[in-house]
């Protein structure tokens, strides 16, 4: 969510003209969330549709002192685009001022409060970026951001095709597998209420919401198993990774949240011995994190990995052990 601001992105942040596809998009006003990011043209799934660097790099945040002596480091024209970013600080920001600087918040200046405000609501837990900063969220969200280290670059993957005038969607919480009473209080962090289909009471969100406790249900058992082992056996848990994948595709959950599910799946499936339905899993895994993530992020790689290892294994060329066993947990 964002102030105003430029909206042509191939303006923004000095990307290579190649290197993403954000002239398919455009920022604009939504009828009820400030600024949102907008396609101009079909987006197919998969598309690299931003590659930018931070705006503003500061891991953590928890001390405020630290986001300003931050904002003090950065150019007049970031400077000036940071704080042409929407701030919103939570009712906690306002102890840990007290803690770490040893002021009343109303007693900060008003650009003191500002930076840290839009540290608070445009934070990718790196640190800040500009026009990703426009990017509303959805707990269906249809764009995936991960930062990518081999680049040093924020990236931001259409994880659906996405429609000529359709809104861009991220998520801003892990809870594709939590109800909406677990998902609110933590977008509370960002002062709005979450208005998309899964959150909606309507008949279409109560259906949804009923698919999320299942999917909670079982996200909770895996969640014990692979941490204790005594949750079930290697096929009931098969069976719940493989049943959570499900729900997930209908839920329409296309982040990477998904790709656990088939990570879990081929985990049990060489628990049980079953190597070559395993590379099928693993396989699903690589696909689905190329569509994420893309194949030049060190994640996907180390999929890939995996996948050759499995293919050794079925061709004989490898022995299925213990240790090559952790390499998938």
């Amino acid at each position: 969510m964002g102030a105003a601001g430029t909206n042509d992105p191939s303006q923004s942040d000095s990307a290579p003209p190649t290197a993403d596809a954000r002239h398919l998009i455009t920022v604009k006003d939504t009828p009820s969330s400030g600024l949102g990011v907008f396609a101009t043209s079909p987006i197919p799934r998969a598309t690299r549709i931003l590659s930018t660097p931070l705006l503003l790099s500061l891991n953590g945040g928890e001390n405020p002192a630290e986001i300003l002596a931050a904002v003090n480091k950065l150019s007049a024209a970031d400077r000036a685009a940071y704080l042409a970013l929407h701030p919103f600080a939570p009712p906690v920001r306002k102890d840990l001022v007290k803690r770490h600087i040893g002021k009343r918040w109303e007693a900060l200046e008003q650009w003191e409060r500002d930076a840290i405000g839009v540290y608070d609501a445009n934070s990718f837990e790196v640190g800040v970026y500009d026009l990703p900063s426009r990017i509303n969220h959805s707990c269906i969200p249809n764009v995936h951001y991960e930062y990518n280290p081999a680049i040093e670059r924020g990236t931001f993957h259409a994880v659906r095709d996405i429609a000529e005038g359709e809104e861009l969607f991220i998520s801003y919480i892990n809870g594709g597998s939590r109800l909406k009473s677990w998902r609110q209080p933590k977008l509370d962090m960002w002062g709005f209420v979450c208005q998309c289909a899964a959150c909606t009471p309507d008949a279409e969100g109560k259906k949804r919401e009923a698919r999320r406790k299942q999917m909670f249900e079982l996200d909770q058992k895996l969640a014990r198993q692979s941490v204790y082992g005594n949750e079930m056996t290697a096929s009931q848990a098969l069976k719940a990774a493989t049943q959570l994948a499900g729900l997930q595709v209908a839920e329409g959950i296309a982040n990477r949240e998904l790709r656990t599910s088939y990570h879990d799946a081929a985990r049990y499936c060489l628990e049980l011995g079953n190597a070559k339905l395993a590379l099928l899993w693993a396989e699903k895994e690589y696909a689905h994190e190329k569509v994420c993530v893309g194949d030049d992020h060190p994640i996907c790689q180390a999929v890939a990995a995996r996948v050759d290892l499995l293919k050794d294994i079925g061709a004989g060329k490898a022995e299925l052990t213990k240790e090559l066993m952790e390499c998938f947990h």
